[in-house]
């Protein structure tokens, strides 16, 4: 697998490079800067967006841990640096959020699991928007409780023809992480490509892992032919899933392999503008709940594999009326999976691809879903609201509706105050409804999930200030959760009749010059009602309550300079611990920081997670990393 990775990492890093060597290379420093949010309107609710400069500051090395630092966003991880982790908002589940690569779904249908199995490195992206709630126009209806966009390969107009930049981090528990990438500008194409490789021997037992992503983007913006995106990528993954899933099983192993695509198109013609896009995903999982069949008891028989495969286009037009904006579009995705552990049983298995060992797919299912909306958006001087309705037909669940309401007023420049209503819905998934196990039943007959939420919000920036403030109720029906009894060995799948939800988020900020280069912070609250009573819930009803992070950037001397993360968490909830003592969870502050030196060209730096050493669990029984130091090397041109 490393083999293979390397070849691929330094030929696809090379791309850029072998297409411009006669050419001269400009090494000004690149700055990327803030454009308009692409995920929903600004003026309607409130939407955090993270640039280039705000990602390179923090002590993260991966998507995983830069979620974590914001506020509504509880990153849960088994796995370190990027192996494996689960991402909600606002007290919602894993599978609540909706995942978008440059605009395109990439949510997996078998399992919220899988969504950050993303094939791409921090250094690849421009800008993250974090949207709470959900929108009309997503195109997916499980933006249940929010939404995430990385956006990728877009490029300043005056910056230089070609780009180039490479990485290597390497730290304790035999961290090593090497990175290439570059961008090549020709005509009005911008041409992108990545390539990386990360391995750890794990801070523990059993939690060595290694993945490797390659990732390769063409952009346009031609008057005549329109916008186009197109966008490849794949990652290879695999790692040790220390009772990752079952306290009583310590040798657990996992191997993912993703591949995706997309080709987007956009035109604006008058007072239209038409948007279409086509996209696949396949994604291929081996999850082993005894690693070593040698040592297994004599029902547990083999491995699961699933291989699922996505494919969808969509088709939005807008036109633009002296009231406002007047928007409709539909999207068809099929969603089909083989497996040897979910679905309907096959007339006729299917061999595993990816094995040597004689196992065949059993069992397979496909979901067509049609999803559609219409919305208008209406501006009037100050003011902007929207009206909207979505649908999506699903061959297994049939009809089911949404809609939305949102009002905003811009009372400043840069300020101004929302408030809305939305309905939302989430199919399960089909680890929910056919997952069995030796520490899992699903249930065949689960409901969608549905909630209305209610927000109402500000935000206001002036010069270096920046603050924003908002709150939510919640109303869920048919929650889907994972319960068991203390006593029990399986967890079983369930509709909650309903859990309401409430909370809310408020951050500031400040930035002035080199030596305070921003400091910050923020804090979210969240409680939901209903209470587990004599079951333990796996994820509905084990949420982060409180989150509170401070934020320092500085300068030191001389392009020297530093940044710290201070965050507290603390979790509702129980778990049963590994001697079978039923235990709630602890809140906990953890202390991250990274002191660099920098130019235009290089950036040198050393960063620790967790300096106090903290014990934590994200989840319970799952021991994090204490601390953990790494340093590094990045180089631009």
């Amino acid at each position: 697998m490393k083999k293979t990775i390397f070849t691929l990492c330094i030929g696809l890093a090379c791309l850029p490079v072998l297409a411009i060597e006669e050419k001269e290379m400009d090494i000004e420093e690149i700055t990327v800067t803030a454009q308009r949010a692409q995920i929903a309107s600004e003026s309607l609710r409130v939407i955090t967006s993270l640039t280039r400069d705000d990602i390179e500051a923090l002590p993260v090395q991966n998507i995983n841990e830069l979620l974590d630092y914001l506020p509504g966003i509880d990153i849960r991880q088994r796995g370190s640096n990027g192996a494996q982790a689960d991402i909600s908002m606002r007290g919602g589940t894993f599978d609540q959020v909706l995942i978008l690569l440059n605009g395109v779904n990439i949510t997996d249908v078998q399992s919220g699991h899988h969504n950050l199995d993303l094939p791409i490195e921090l250094g690849m992206i421009d800008r993250i928007e974090i949207l709470q709630g959900t929108s009309m126009n997503l195109f997916g209806l499980s933006a249940f409780s929010g939404a995430i966009n990385i956006i990728t390969g877009k490029s300043k107009p005056d910056a230089p023809p070609v780009q180039a930049n490479a990485s290597l981090t390497a730290g304790q528990y035999g961290l090593f992480n090497p990175a290439l990438g570059g961008k090549f500008k020709a005509d009005t194409w911008t041409i992108s490509a990545s390539a990386s490789y990360n391995e750890s021997s794990g801070y523990t037992y059993n939690t060595g892992y290694e993945y490797g992503n390659i990732f390769l983007q063409a952009r346009t913006e031609d008057s005549r032919s329109g916008r186009w995106n197109i966008q490849l990528g794949g990652q290879l993954k695999e790692f040790g899933a220390n009772a990752f899933y079952s306290l009583s099983y310590p040798d657990q192993f996992e191997a993912t392999k993703t591949l995706l695509g997309s080709v987007g198109w956009d035109k604006t013609f008058g007072q239209w503008n038409i948007a279409a896009s086509a996209y696949f995903r396949t994604h291929y999982d081996r999850f082993e709940l005894i690693h070593d069949l040698s040592t297994a008891p004599a029902w547990y028989t083999g491995h699961n594999y699933h291989l699922n495969r996505t494919l969808g286009a969509n088709l939005k037009a807008s036109y633009f009326s002296r009231i406002g904006k007047s928007t409709i579009g539909i999207e068809v995705r099929d969603d089909h999976i083989l497996s040897n552990v979910l679905g309907d049983s096959l007339d006729t298995p299917k061999p595993v691809p990816f094995t040597q060992d004689s196992v065949m797919f059993l069992f397979s299912k496909d979901r067509l879903n049609l999803n559609y909306f219409a919305e208008q958006a209406f501006y009037f001087g100050n003011w902007a609201a929207s009206l909207g309705i979505s649908g999506n037909y699903n061959n297994m669940f049939k009809h089911n509706f949404c809609f939305g309401a949102n009002i905003g007023y811009q009372f400043a420049r840069e300020g101004n105050v929302y408030a809305n209503i939305n309905r939302s819905l989430r199919l399960p998934t089909y680890t929910d409804l056919y997952y069995k196990s030796a520490t899992q039943i699903a249930n065949p007959e689960l409901k969608p999930e549905t909630a209305l939420t209610t927000e109402i919000g500000a935000k206001w920036a002036h010069k270096g200030l920046r603050t924003q403030i908002s709150a939510y109720y919640r109303i869920g029906e048919n929650i889907i959760d994972w319960i068991k009894r203390p006593e029990e060995e399986q967890w079983r799948s369930m509709n909650h009749t309903r859990v309401d939800g409430m909370g809310g988020e408020a951050s500031v900020s400040y930035r002035y010059g080199y030596w305070l280069k921003n400091i910050g912070v923020s804090y979210s609250f969240c409680h939901l009602d209903k209470d587990a009573g004599e079951y333990m819930s796996k994820y509905a009803l084990d949420y982060l309550k409180h989150k509170l992070v401070f934020s320092l950037e500085h300068g030191i001397y001389k392009g020297f300079g530093a940044s710290w993360q201070l965050s507290y968490q603390s979790r509702v909830g129980t778990y049963t611990d590994r001697s079978g003592v039923t235990t709630a969870y602890r809140p906990f502050w953890l202390l991250d920081g990274r002191i660099y030196w920098t130019n235009k060209q290089i950036t040198v730096y050393a960063e620790a997670t967790n300096l106090t050493d903290c014990t934590y669990y994200d989840y319970g029984g799952i021991l994090q990393p204490q601390r953990w130091v790494k340093t590094g090397i990045q180089v631009k041109l």
